[in-house]
């Protein structure tokens, strides 16, 4: 988790997830199958410039693929 803002080098930061309906969900390519496996998606944004950063998968990303 980053502490400044890359973009105005703010210390106000605060972590959320992205969000729609469904909610935002990452899905590799390379996974086939009836059932994709998928992870939820958080970031960070400044409180100031409304710069967002640090996207990151909740889940390890080795466990969305059988490779």
């Amino acid at each position: 988790m980053q502490t400044k803002c890359p973009r105005c080098g703010s210390e106000k930061i605060m972590q959320g997830e992205l969000s729609s309906y469904g909610g935002f969900v990452f899905i590799p390519e390379s996974e086939k199958g009836l059932k994709k496996k998928s992870s939820f998606i958080t970031a960070g944004a400044c409180k100031d410039c409304g710069a967002v950063f640090d996207i990151t998968l909740t889940d390890k990303p080795n466990k969305l693929t059988d490779n």
